[in-house]
């Protein structure tokens, strides 16, 4: 606790000795004139301001297409994003004192998308040599999404685990749970309580309707993120309050709903908001609720129908309901300096675990997550120091499991189980970060920084035993399998920007974490008494009923470089290291696992590790836009639950009397691999008599192997395919779209059934000055096709109808 309050603390000492520095700066207005490839003005466009050492600045075009920014303090280059409804994401550098900026919007969603989470400063995906994807609102409102879990179907290099409207989960580049690192507006989703092998973070935890945009970066992000970044990082970015408005303050309000036919999906969305020259805020309010999903076509179904779904098609069990409250206020203490708070709070209740029912029924009764938040940014401090950002959150994630089971009597010689479990997990996690960039002659832009987190985790317990539902209670357990424990790490990081020349720019970074995992001395968790202390030993499990602690330090880094060939080709590469640091429930979990037999933990594992490479080249031009990728990443000490062994060999076991000794297993680091693939992406915008006719798509091709026992991995989807083509009028206010997602079957190793699903959309966007309107209509698996997701025990969804709107007065 003491190490909470020395963490805020040290927040307020910042914010106070920087919240009134204003360094000498050129003051300057800048305008920008916003017009479409016809010559048309465009009202309504979102235009962003930023530079190295001011702070981002946002307002939208009026009625003339133009844009102004009264009074802007900076030194050096400024640049500008423009952004609409339709078009892509165009960005401009402008020059100190150029009068009018002239931007010209094409169709298109591949161009010159902006992310935060590659290098995290404001850049586009052009200027990174990761590979990143963006979806904005538009993208995710045209989707139309049940959970943001299905975002990560579309895109390149990406792929889902589970079903239903909460528990879907993404996969990148074969890998997923805790190797994928999930971010809210740059912090962490992820806790150490969570366990690798059988869940994983919930994205569910993040309401759709609070979503603006989600960054999916694939690749190694541990150089500026740390832990889980072994395959890739998500940052969820959320809805924030309105822009600052120097003419007086404003009102406004927006109101989402969204629905859902296949399983009577109900969503609303209610948000107020205001803004000023001082203060800014957002206050909103969703519910939702999602009954049992429908699977495809009856009779494309396989006569072993998976158990679980019931007779007319409706996957049992898959329910959910739920709401989130967000409240965000920004006070603008001067053009150089910011302050953010933020607090989150989304309930969800009644989540099935789809198809889990009948003699093993399993459920999350609740889960739910609270954050609070508060970051101050500041800019201009001197000549070099560009920009101060300083952010702490406290969070907690707070839910409970539980499972039934049901095995019938076998009379005279069986009476029956029932049998109710229910675990309560309870982790509590404070963090800060502190970010500086330099600017270091002409040349060097130089991020630099240190961040900590704490998670602090209890487990509570109990399982009842009955002969059936109704019978006199045989027996109660209060045990636990996870003792109290913490898992804490602290980093400094670097990351420095070298622009040999105007076309050739270096990227390079360092990371140093250390981490501290501590198992505290707790009620009613135990080692079975009949470990002898020679098998402790081998184990690695001595004085872990007494308190362990456990550290171990992490050294990463990577390096890339990113080569404009000419105005339209863009090459990069880089080569990085990654890595996962074992958490609280793979070193200290110890107690009969969900498939059989004993399970121990493990306080001397290693870090799982990762060299990945990546090399890209992009081609953007007004008629075409394409990149390709190829990836080849190799990973070693990948954790994985084996027989557990003593000294000599011999597995180790618990007995019985005379029946057959209990085998034990315990996690290991076992082995390495190598995952290697091809991602490309393609859009032709065409300019027809009706407006813009846009081919688009992208391919993943992968191949994973174990290099350990030399055979191929099992759970890598070999190639999906996802094609489309969209049609929208010049003005931008229709559009209508036709998509198809395209999975090969897979073959190596495990097997699992290709398919091919279809979805068509359209829309209407209606936009004035003050006031916006937009209805989007979908149908997704349009044939009603039977599938499962690879490796998803649960089958997909069948054909559902959709329909979303959203009216904002402004």
């Amino acid at each position: 606790m003491s190490s909470n309050k020395h963490a805020f603390t040290g927040l307020i000492l910042i914010f106070l000795l920087f919240s009134f520095s204003i360094s000498g700066q050129t003051v300057q207005d800048v305008a920008v004139s916003v017009n479409d490839s016809t010559g048309n003005v465009v009202s309504g466009a979102s235009v962003v301001l930023t530079g190295r050492n001011i702070l981002p600045r946002t307002t939208t075009t009026g009625i003339d297409g133009i844009a102004r920014f009264r009074d802007v303090q900076a030194t050096g280059d400024l640049r500008i994003t423009v952004e609409s409804s339709g078009f892509g994401t165009i960005t401009r550098d402008v020059k100190a004192g150029e009068a009018v900026t002239n931007i010209s919007l094409a169709p298109g969603g591949l161009s010159e998308s902006v992310t935060v989470t590659a290098t995290r400063t404001q850049i586009t995906t052009d200027e990174t040599a990761a590979p990143v994807s963006v979806v904005d609102r538009e993208g995710i409102e045209r989707r139309a999404v049940n959970t943001i879990g299905d975002i990560f179907r579309t895109l390149p290099g990406t792929s889902t685990v589970n079903e239903g409207a909460f528990q879907v989960r993404p996969r990148i580049r074969g890998l997923d749970s805790n190797r994928v690192l999930v971010l809210i507006d740059g912090e962490r989703l992820n806790n150490a309580r969570t366990s690798t092998a059988m869940s994983g973070v919930e994205t569910g935890l993040v309401d759709t309707s609070q979503i603006e945009s989600v960054e999916v970066v694939r690749g190694s992000g541990s150089v500026l993120y740390g832990t889980d970044a072994l395959a890739g990082t998500i940052n969820i970015i959320t809805r924030d309050t309105p822009p600052r408005r120097p003419d007086g303050f404003r009102f406004g309000a927006i109101l989402d709903t969204f629905y859902s036919s296949n399983e009577n999906g109900r969503r609303g969305n209610l948000a107020v908001n205001g803004s000023g020259n001082r203060f800014a805020f957002r206050v909103a309010q969703s519910l939702e609720r999602y009954d049992n999903y429908s699977t495809g076509d009856l009779e494309g179904r396989p006569p072993n129908l998976t158990p679980g779904v019931g007779p007319d098609g409706e996957v049992l069990n898959s329910q959910s309901h739920g709401g989130n409250t967000q409240a965000t206020a920004r006070i603008f203490i001067n053009d150089s300096n910011a302050l953010r708070l933020n607090y989150g709070r989304r309930r969800a209740a009644d989540i099935g675990v789809p198809t889990l029912v009948g003699t093993f029924n399993a459920f999350f009764p609740f889960s739910n997550r609270d954050k609070f938040n508060v970051r101050f940014d500041s800019a201009g401090l001197t000549k070099n120091f560009a920009r101060l950002s300083v952010s702490g959150y406290y969070q907690t994630q707070f839910r409970n499991f539980s499972n039934i089971l049901t095995v019938p009597p076998a009379p005279p010689f069986f009476p029956g189980i029932f049998q109710f479990s229910e675990t309560a997990t309870d982790t509590k996690t404070a963090g800060f970060d502190v970010q500086t960039d330099w600017i270091i002659g002409k040349r060097n832009y130089l991020t630099a920084g240190v961040s900590f987190f704490s998670d602090q985790n209890s487990d509570r317990r109990f399982i009842e035993l009955r002969s059936t539902a109704i019978s006199p209670v045989l027996s109660q357990d209060r045990s636990r399998s996870v003792p109290d424990a913490s898992l804490t790490n602290f980093a400094v990081f670097a990351q420095n920007e070298f622009r040999l020349s105007p076309r050739l720019r270096f990227i390079g970074g360092i990371r140093i974490d250390r981490f501290t995992t501590a198992a505290d001395p707790t009620e009613g968790f135990a080692i079975p008494p009949t470990f002898t202390q020679a098998q402790l030993e081998d184990l690695g499990l001595s004085g872990l009923t007494s308190g362990l602690n456990v550290t171990n330090t992490a050294v990463t880094g990577d390096i890339g470089a990113v080569f404009s060939v000419t105005e339209n080709v863009i090459v990069s590469g880089r080569l990085g290291r990654s890595f996962r640091t074992p958490n609280i429930f793979e070193r200290f979990f110890t107690d009969f696992g969900s498939v059989g037999g004993f399970v121990v933990g493990n306080p001397d594992l290693e870090p799982e590790s990762g060299v990945n490479f990546d090399t890209s080249v992009k081609f953007r031009s007004s008629k075409l836009n394409a990149s390709a990728t190829y990836f080849n990443n190799f990973y070693e000490n990948f954790l994985s639950t084996v027989t557990a062994l003593d000294r000599n060999g011999v597995p180790i076991t618990i007995p019985r009397g005379t029946q057959t000794p209990i085998p034990v297993s315990q996690t290991r680091n076992t082995a390495s691999a190598r995952i290697q693939g091809v991602e490309l992406e393609l859009e032709i915008p065409i300019k027809i008599s009706l407006g813009y006719l846009t081919p688009y798509g992208n391919f993943s091709y992968l191949r994973g192997d174990d290099l350990t026992a030399e055979r191929p991995l099992g759970f890598i989807s070999p190639v999906r395919t996802n094609a489309g083509v969209r049609w929208q009028n010049f003005a931008k206010n229709y559009f209508a779209d036709y998509s198809t997602r395209i999975v090969q079957r897979q073959d190596r190793g495990t097997q699992a059934l290709g398919f091919v699903t279809h979805n068509i959309g359209g829309g209407y966007y209606f936009r004035r000055e003050r006031f916006n309107f937009n209805i989007n209509l979908g149908v997704s698996n349009l044939f009603d096709r039977f599938y499962n997701e690879h490796f998803v025990f649960a089958p997909a969804r069948g054909r559902s109808f959709t329909v979303g709107t959203s009216w904002e007065i402004k």
